[in-house]
Parts: C-alpha cells; structure tokens; sequence
C-alpha cells in the first residue's frame, strides 16, 4: 500500500542548494518511491547551536510503499552518502532529512518518532510544508499550523531546488531591495499584522510605505517575506516588516508619517478633503 509522506531536508555546509538536489535524487531513487512535490528553499536561522552558517530548507512530499522504520534507514544511507558527519547535536551538517509525517501513521520508537516531535515548533519545517500542504494535518487531525513554530525563524526565500522547478510552486520574492538582512544592521519602520477579518488592507498600506521609501531612494528589505506573497496566507499568521538600514531610520520614519498625515485630495476640484 502507497503512503504519502513530508520529509523535511535542510543543509547549512557546502553548495547547500545543490546538496538539497543531489538528497531528492537519492530519495526518487528509492524503491517504489516519488518525489511528488517540493517547496522553494527557505534560509533560516540556527537553533540549538546559534554560531553557525544559516540552513537551507525544503520540504518534499513522497509517495512510498517503504515502511516508516525501512525509509528512516535509507534516508540515514542518502545522508552519509553526502557527507553528514554526526558528531554535535543540532550542529553544523552537508544534510539532514527527517520524516515530518507518514500518512496518518504514528512511530513511537527509540529510532523513530512520527509526527517528527518538534517539527511544529519549527518555522522552517512548518512554513515550506504549508507551502506544498495547505490542508495538511497532524494524525490526531489537528490542522499544521505557524502558530507555535518560533524556532529555526524563515529569514528569506531562495527558490527552487535546482532540477526540481516542475515540482515547486511559484517560488515568492526573496524580498530584498537591496541586500539580503544579513548583510548589516536592518531596523523596523513599518509593520503590519496580517489577520483574515482584515483581508488584504495591511499588505496595500505596507506596499505604500515601500512605494514612498523607493521614491525616495532609500533602501528598504522585507522580513519575512513581502506581505500577500506568501503562499497558503491564511494559514500563517504573520507580522510583516518593513526594514532599512539602521542610519536611514529617522529619516525613513519621518518621511512616512509626513507622507501618512498629508491630506488626501479630492479629483474633482483638487482641494483637500
């Protein structure tokens, strides 16, 4: 019998993105197994061990007839193949794949636990799977949800596996301006909460905001992502920010809030209203 099955691949040491290809070969290779689907990369931050290079993250849906306990091993075979080297828990590796979910099965074993036991309360295995899912579920049938994912925080979106662009949605902007926030010291200077009572008001004035800071020539970066182009939005509960370089801050905030308190004028006789 066939199962569908989210397994959650992330690499933080080498060509990461080429890593993450080379992992999905070997794992459409398996017997009787297909890679059905995979989600854009995502970098995201460390957890566990914080002083170390950020991840690359994807989540890819499968079809197997491979029991559980038998893909764990070969999964574990694909990552020595590349390099993983188990030496410090959560640190740096060439790969690492775990199996997120398995149909609505669950494993309780001292070499397998199934749902994976912190996979919901992590950002960069909740948010590509949501991405591919968007009505996945945990085997008790509550919905995966971002709620609680606070750990591994998505800082950006990298694009599909090389190779597997056929099998991912189209990927979102990484929503950069200029340079990626890694890249020095970006502060807040605008921020929405996306809810679904407000529908889509709050990415229309956080685009307003971008709009004015461009014409302007200020450099501006979104976090996490550019708001309404995330895929699977109402399932993820967000704040949107709108960042700029630190020095350009004051200047940044002031120019909204004048731009925002202007008055607004009416077509018709060109007064203000």
């Amino acid at each position: 019998m066939s199962v569908h099955a989210f397994l959650a691949l992330g690499s933080n040491l080498g060509d990461r993105l080429d890593t993450l290809r080379r992992a999905l070969d070997a794992i459409d290779a398996i017997d009787t197994t297909n890679v059905l689907a995979v989600s854009n990369v995502v970098e995201s931050e460390p957890w566990g061990v914080t002083e170390q290079p950020s991840f690359a993250n994807a989540v890819a849906r499968v079809v197997t007839s491979v029991r559980a306990d038998t893909l764990l091993e070969a999964l574990q075979e694909i990552e020595d193949a590349l390099g993983r080297v188990r030496a410090e828990r959560n640190g740096p590796r060439a790969i690492d794949i775990d199996i997120v979910l398995y149909g609505d099965e669950e494993w309780d074993t001292p070499a397998l636990v199934i749902p994976h036991p912190r996979a919901a309360e992590r950002d960069f295995v909740v948010t590509p799977l949501l991405e591919i899912a968007p009505g996945a579920t945990w085997p008790d049938g509550t919905p995966v949800s971002a709620e609680h994912a606070v750990h591994g925080r998505v800082t950006r979106v990298l694009g599909p596996v090389p190779g597997y662009e056929d099998r991912t949605p189209l990927a979102a902007s990484a929503g950069a301006h200029t340079a990626p926030l890694g890249e020095g010291p970006w502060v807040e200077v605008s921020s929405r909460r996306f809810n679904v009572s407000g529908g889509l008001t709050y990415a229309a004035e956080l685009r307003f905001d971008a709009a004015v800071l461009e014409q302007e020539g200020i450099p501006y970066a979104w976090d996490p992502v550019p708001p309404a182009e995330e895929y699977n939005l109402y399932l993820m509960s967000r704040v949107y920010r709108l960042l700029v370089p630190e020095p350009l801050a004051a200047q940044a905030r002031t120019l909204l809030a004048r731009v925002r308190s202007a008055p607004i004028v009416s077509e018709g006789d060109g007064e203000p209203e």
